[in-house]
């Protein structure tokens, strides 16, 4: 089986159950900054479309994906923001023509008040944005975003998406203790989600290593009280939360493992755990361990242990 650079998974996804990968930006090329993300910190701010990489050498790799890895949704991904690949739009249309699975992608949806990315996106079945704030201080406080994006203008984008989008759209909303865990600010951003009625709502806290050390998750009984108020802006049975780390089995490349997982590890930070156990479900040496964790580092976050990719 060849080595794979764009493609990777299925992995387990909370939201997308066995999800096929597509990563379309280098690390940390991001238009937000935001304070509880497990990639750690943007190194590249930037808000202008990119050609990161030939769109034809990630098709050669999707043509082998979808004909050989059982999967349930095909997840346009980065390891930044993937609305800023200009070679985006073929890449879904060719997912279109050729595979019949449902197509999804996870964006900040900061770049939807671009017309081109609304277009290309309206070709999707699931659109996951976030909305972590209810106004300009708090988005600033909490997303860090490009000095060009507004909040305003962030959710106009929504908005005009919302029109013209005959999917889904799925928020998260991610809850950091101390920053936008109160109940003012979740009547604000009750209100922006009332602009673009999102199909299902995910409150979320952080699970794993954040940007920032001091990020905390709020306690158990903030979330669910802060659940019923978001109930007054979104029907409750929209209203899913998300405290939890993914269960499931990740696909790798018996062939090529560190590599496999690495690949992984670059989109979202694993637990020791969840490493050891591809490596035993996989019947592979557990010398595999000690090569990934030469090449990550080792960060504890609510008493588990995760191995997080530093790399390049």
């Amino acid at each position: 089986m060849p080595m794979f650079k764009y493609v990777f998974g299925p992995v387990p996804s909370r939201r997308l159950g066995r999800s096929l990968g597509v990563n379309v930006v280098p690390l940390k090329y991001c238009n937000f900054n935001c304070i509880y993300c497990q990639l750690g910190r943007t190194k590249h701010v930037i808000n202008d479309l990119r050609m990161f990489y030939p769109p034809e050498d990630i098709i050669r790799e999707l043509e082998i994906a979808v004909r050989t890895r059982d999967y349930d949704y095909l997840t346009f991904i980065g390891d930044g923001e993937p609305t800023l690949y200009a070679g985006l739009g073929k890449l879904i249309q060719w997912a279109r023509d050729n595979q019949d699975k449902p197509l999804a992608i996870l964006t900040n949806g900061a770049k939807l008040i671009d017309e081109n990315v609304r277009a290309w996106l309206s070709e999707l079945d699931v659109v996951k944005v976030s909305t972590d704030a209810g106004s300009e201080r708090t988005f600033r406080l909490i997303n860090r975003p490009h000095r060009e994006i507004t909040f305003d203008k962030f959710i106009e984008g929504i908005e005009k998406f919302r029109e013209v989008f005959s999917g889904q759209i799925w928020t998260e909303v991610m809850l950091v203790h101390g920053v936008n865990d109160n109940e003012d600010e979740i009547k604000r951003i009750g209100d922006a989600l009332s602009r673009y009625r999102p199909d299902r709502v995910y409150m979320m806290v952080p699970t794993r290593p954040p940007a920032e050390p001091w990020v905390k998750p709020p306690t158990s009984d903030v979330l669910m009280n802060l659940a019923k108020v978001l109930s007054r802006y979104v029907n409750s049975d929209r209203i899913f939360i998300i405290d939890y780390i993914e269960r499931g089995e990740f696909h790798i490349d018996r062939n090529d493992p560190v590599n496999s997982l690495l690949s992984i590890l670059k989109i979202q930070p694993m637990t020791v755990e969840q490493v050891m156990d591809v490596i035993r479900r996989n019947n592979l040496d557990m010398d595999i361990l000690d090569k990934i964790r030469s090449l990550t580092k080792e960060v504890t976050f609510n008493g588990i242990k995760y191995l997080v990719y530093s790399g390049e």
